[in-house]
C-alpha cells in the first residue's frame, strides 16, 4: 500500500505545478536586453525607438523626406523630464554634416513629455543625395548618448 502512494503523491504534485494556463506572450528575437538601448525602425520606417537609462525615446520624422522636422515622445516612470530642452540634439546624416536643434516646443509633464523637435539648416541641401541621418541625443536618461537612424538613399 505505501508503495501505492508514492506515485499518486507524486502525480498530484506535478499536476498541481504545472503552471497557470494564461497565455504568455515570447520576446521576440529582436528585444533588446532590459536596460539596453536600442534603435528599432517601426512599421512605417518614420518612427524609431530607443529604450535604455530609464527612458523610452519615440522619433517620428513628420517632416520626410524633405523637411528636418521630428515630434518625439519622451516616457519615464522615474525621473523628472521637465529639465530636459534638446537643444543639444544633433541631426547628422552619412557625409558628416551635421544641424543643430532649436529649442524643444514641448510643453512640460513630468514624466511624459512630447513636442517637435526641428534644426537649424537648410534642410533640402543636408537630406540631398544622402544614404541616411542619424537623430543624436546627449544626456536623455542615464544614457550618455543615444542615436536614432533613418537609412533614405541607396
Amino acid at each position: 500500500m505505501r508503495h501505492r502512494s508514492i506515485p499518486f503523491a507524486f502525480l498530484v504534485l506535478v499536476s498541481a505545478c504545472g503552471g497557470s494556463t494564461a497565455p504568455t506572450v515570447p520576446l521576440a528575437a529582436s528585444d533588446p536586453p532590459a536596460g539596453a538601448s536600442a534603435s528599432m525602425p517601426a512599421a512605417s520606417g518614420l518612427t524609431q525607438t530607443s529604450e535604455g537609462g530609464q527612458v523610452t525615446v519615440v522619433a517620428t520624422w513628420v517632416g520626410a523626406p524633405a523637411d528636418t522636422t521630428f515630434d518625439i515622445q519622451l516616457d519615464t516612470h522615474s525621473v523628472d523630464l521637465d529639465v530636459l530642452d534638446l537643444a543639444d540634439a544633433t541631426l547628422r546624416n552619412d557625409r558628416g554634416e551635421t544641424l543643430a536643434a532649436q529649442p524643444w516646443a514641448a510643453p512640460k509633464g513630468g514624466h511624459h513629455r512630447e513636442g517637435a523637435l526641428t534644426f537649424d539648416g537648410d534642410a533640402s541641401r543636408f537630406l540631398a543625395g544622402a544614404r541616411w541621418i542619424e537623430l543624436v541625443f546627449v544626456g536623455v536618461g542615464d544614457l550618455p548618448e543615444r542615436m536614432l537612424r533613418w537609412e533614405i538613399g541607396p
